[in-house]
Formats: structure tokens, sequence, C-alpha cells
């Protein structure tokens, strides 16, 4: 049987090594740019969405400060406090909320609540969901609003 192929696999996989190159700047802190390099330097992105990665990584750290203040009211605890890997993906999933409206914010919410199934603690994923979904209908209303207004039956 042939296998099908996924045309968004490339970004997955992005993801995913963002994920990891995010975490690695938390454990071994470290420039954005640098992480970036060597992870392009020591790893196949053949598959991969290269810039997509470059763009979460460097975007991530760019703003953390602005992300851990606009997800503050979302959590139950400090910023600071967050297990690096959860952070990671919030980071992540921050980046592709506010700064790729071309990627829909159903996907963004999937993909993140995944990478956290995949990368983190057992309800990493339930905390991730927590934290951004309510965040999404913050900064992505009108894209919810338009999603509501074609779900209604034409009189």
């Amino acid at each position: 049987m042939a296998r099908i192929s996924n045309p968004h696999r490339p970004q997955y996989i992005a993801r995913q090594r963002a994920v990891q190159a995010l975490y690695q700047l938390k454990i071994n802190p470290d420039s954005a740019q640098r992480v970036v390099e060597q992870f392009l330097e020591t790893q196949d992105f053949s598959s991969v969405d290269e810039a997509h990665f470059c763009r979460l990584v460097l975007q991530s750290s760019q703003h953390e400060v602005e992300i851990a203040e606009q997800l503050k009211p979302y959590l139950k605890i400090d910023w600071e406090q967050l297990d690096p890997m959860e952070k990671s993906v919030l980071q992540i999933g921050w980046v592709e909320l506010t700064q790729h409206q071309e990627i829909p914010f159903k996907v963004v919410l999937n993909e993140a609540v995944d990478l956290a199934k995949r990368f983190g603690a057992e309800q990493a994923h339930t905390f991730v969901n927590a934290v951004l979904d309510p965040f999404a209908h913050k900064v992505r209303k009108f894209e919810q609003l338009a999603s509501e207004q074609a779900k209604q039956p034409l009189n």
C-alpha cells in the first residue's frame, strides 16, 4: 500500500525541532542564532521546513518576555516555574498564534497539544491546551467568528 504524503509534515517536524532547540536554550543558555546554526549543521533537515524552524526558534527567543506577560493571565503558576519543555511548547504556540496568521488557530492548538504529549510530562498536553485555547480565542477572535458564521445555515 502506498504511503500518503502529508504536505504539512515538514512544518510538523520543524515544530518538533524547535521545541528541542528551545529546550536546549533553557538548559544551556546560548544565543538563539547559535543554537539554530548548530541544529542546521548537526541534524538532517531534508524533510523539515527549515525556514519555519528558524522563525519559531528566533521569534520565540526574541519575544520571550512578551510571551510570558501575555500568557500570565492563563497560568496558575509563575512563568519562571514552568517546566522548560512545556514553556518551549507554549512559546511556539504563542509565536504561531500571534505572528503566523496563515496557520489556522485550530491547527496551532492541535499541534501544541501533540507536542506536549510527545515531549512533556504526563498531563502536559492538558496544561498546554488550558493555556493556549483561551489565549487563541482572544487573539484570533476574528477567525473564530468567521468559523462560527460559516456554520450558520443560509436563510
